[in-house]
C-alpha cells in the first residue's frame, strides 16, 4: 500500500470512528452471551399466543415500543403491502378488540396466527395477523383487513365455533402431515372441479366473512358471502338456494369455481395440532378465463385475492372452514411475500 493509499484508509476509519461516537442509533449493543445450551428458551403454544397479544395489545394502544422484540431484520406487510412496524391502517387507526378470535399455534415452526372481527374506528372490521418467531423474536409480521363488514354477519362473528378453539384430546390428535394434505387437498378440489379430490367430512360447514355458505339446512340461505338472501320467487334465486343447501364436495362438484385459475402459493401453513387446525395465507388468482368456457368467451372475474383460510381437521377430515378477511388486489399482483406470485 503506498503512503498516499494508507493516509486515506486512515481517513476512512477516522470517519467511520466519528459516526460511531457521534450519538446515532446503534443496532449492536455489545457481545452477545456465550454459548451454553441453558440459554435456550424454547416458545410452546401459549408462549406464542402470548406474544400473539402482546403485539395486538401494542396495536390497541397505539404504542410500537410495546411490541415484543423484533428481530433487526423483521418484516411486514399489511394488505400486501410492505411497511414498517407503527405504519398501516391497523396501526394508525382506533383499533378495539372484539369477543371473537382464533388462534393457530405451531410450535414446532414457531409461527402463530389470529383471525379476529375488532373495530376500526368504530366500525366492524375482520383481520388476519400472522407472526414469524425465531428465538423469541418477531421476524415476520403479515396483516390482513377489510371492513366491509354488514351488520348481518356478526351473528356468526360473535362466538367462535367451539371446535376451532377447544383442545383436541391427545388421543384424537391427527397427525401433522395427515393435517397438511388435508388442507392442501381442499385446494386441490377447488382447482380440479371435484369435490372428492378433497377430505370433507359430510358435516364440512364453510364460513366466510362471517356468512354460512355451504350445507344450510332448508329453506336455504346465502350463495355468496353477501348481505342479501337469495328471492326464493326468481329462478336465479331458487338456484342460489338450492346452491347454499349442498355439501362442500357437492358445491364444488357443479364447476362453479372453475373461475380460479390456481391457488398459489398456499403459504404459511401453521399446524396447531392441539386445537386441530391448520391455518393457510393463499393467494387466489382469477385471469379473466374459465376452465370448460370457450375460447371466445367473454373476460370473467380479473383480480386477485388473499385471505386466511382456517381449517379444522379432526380423524384426517375437514369438518370446519372459517375464512376471511377477503382482500382483492389487481390481476398481476402477488401476495407481498413470494416473488413472481400473481399470475
Amino acid at each position: 500500500m503506498t503512503r498516499k493509499a494508507m493516509v486515506v484508509y486512515a481517513a476512512l476509519l477516522l470517519g467511520a470512528a466519528a459516526k460511531l461516537s457521534s450519538g446515532a442509533p446503534q443496532q449492536y449493543q455489545g457481545p452477545e452471551p456465550s454459548w451454553s445450551p441453558s440459554i435456550v428458551k424454547p416458545c410452546d403454544r401459549a408462549c406464542l399466543v402470548g406474544i400473539m397479544d402482546g403485539y395486538m395489545n401494542a396495536i390497541f394502544k397505539h404504542d410500537p415500543k410495546a411490541v415484543p422484540p423484533l428481530a433487526l431484520d423483521v418484516r411486514m406487510t399489511e394488505n400486501t403491502g410492505q411497511m414498517d412496524v407503527g405504519e398501516g391502517t391497523l396501526w394508525r387507526s382506533k383499533v378495539e378488540p372484539t369477543s371473537f378470535k382464533i388462534y393457530v399455534a405451531d410450535p414446532v415452526f414457531g409461527q402463530v396466527a389470529e383471525q379476529a372481527r375488532v373495530k376500526i374506528e368504530g366500525r366492524d372490521a375482520l383481520v388476519a395477523v400472522r407472526l414469524q418467531i425465531d428465538r423469541g423474536k418477531i421476524e415476520e409480521i403479515e396483516q390482513l383487513w377489510d371492513r366491509n363488514i354488514n351488520q348481518a354477519a356478526i351473528l356468526l362473528l360473535t362466538t367462535p365455533r367451539e371446535t376451532l378453539v377447544n383442545d383436541v384430546p391427545p388421543s384424537e390428535r391427527t397427525s401433522r402431515t395427515v393435517m397438511l394434505w388435508a388442507a392442501n387437498s381442499y385446494f386441490d378440489a377447488l382447482e380440479g372441479d371435484n369435490g372428492a379430490i378433497a377430505a370433507f367430512a359430510d358435516d364440512c360447514v364453510r364460513h366466510e366473512n362471517g356468512y354460512q355458505t355451504v350445507n344450510n339446512p332448508p329453506p336455504g340461505g346465502r350463495m355468496m358471502p353477501a348481505p342479501m338472501l337469495p328471492d326464493p320467487n326468481t329462478e336465479q334465486g331458487k338456484a342460489q338456494l338450492k346452491f347454499s343447501m349442498m355439501t362442500c364436495k357437492q358445491q364444488i362438484d357443479t364447476k362453479t369455481f372453475a373461475y380460479m385459475k390456481h391457488i398459489r402459493p398456499r403459504r404459511a401453513l401453521i399446524v396447531d395440532e392441539q386445537k386441530g387446525l391448520v391455518a393457510t395465507f393463499p393467494l387466489f388468482v382469477h385471469d379473466g378465463t374459465r376452465r370448460g368456457a370457450p375460447p371466445d368467451a367473454p373476460p370473467g372475474m380479473l383480480q386477485n385475492l388473499v385471505t386466511m383460510e382456517t381449517f379444522g381437521i379432526r380423524g384426517g377430515m375437514i369438518h370446519e372452514v372459517e375464512v376471511f378477511p377477503f382482500v382483492t388486489i389487481p390481476y398481476g399482483l402477488g401476495n407481498g411475500w413470494t416473488m413472481g406470485s400473481g399470475r
